[in-house]
């Protein structure tokens, strides 16, 4: 939605979610409006569908996230993308993290594990992205924010592409 809005059009954006469209709207408050604003933008929607960018990837609330167990738990799950996403992945794709306990995930190495290349890292900020909401995702909470801290995004490339 922040990159529709700042372009002032979705012509060239394809939105998608995992979820059905009945699922979002059920879920989640805004889901409609969001839809509807996306639709009027010229957005191409996907629904049940899971593709290349993975903002803040999460493998759950089993343990505090500085422990050693919960780290290789969401090493596992970034790995697990990365082998994934690369097969599909054109240009670059984009993983949200920094900071303590997630610098200990070693996001470039999971990369190069998989045959990925880190191109760049920039900061992010949430208000660059005017409209960007984060949420849990999945449980009684699943429509509320969580805190963002500090963040990157890491840009990967194919190794074969570069």
């Amino acid at each position: 939605m922040s990159l529709a809005r700042a372009f002032g059009t979705a012509l060239n954006i394809t939105a998608t979610s995992l979820d059905s469209q009945a699922t979002l709207v059920n879920n989640y408050t805004e889901a409609e409006a969001n839809l509807k604003e996306l639709k009027d933008l010229c957005c191409t929607i996907l629904h049940k569908v899971d593709r290349i960018v993975f903002n803040f990837p999460h493998a759950g609330f089993i343990f505090r996230e500085n422990t050693d167990y919960m780290i290789e738990l969401h090493k596992k799950l970034v790995r697990g993308f990365l082998r994934n996403a690369r097969d599909m992945l054109k240009t670059n794709g984009e993983i949200h993290k920094r900071a303590y306990p997630f610098s200990k995930w070693n996001i470039e190495e999971l990369g190069s594990e998989n045959g990925l290349r880190l191109v760049g890292e920039t900061e992010f900020y949430r208000w660059q992205y005017r409209g960007y909401m984060n949420k849990r995702g999945s449980g009684a909470k699943c429509n509320e924010t969580f805190p963002v801290g500090l963040a990157s995004t890491f840009k990967f490339a194919d190794v074969s592409a570069v």
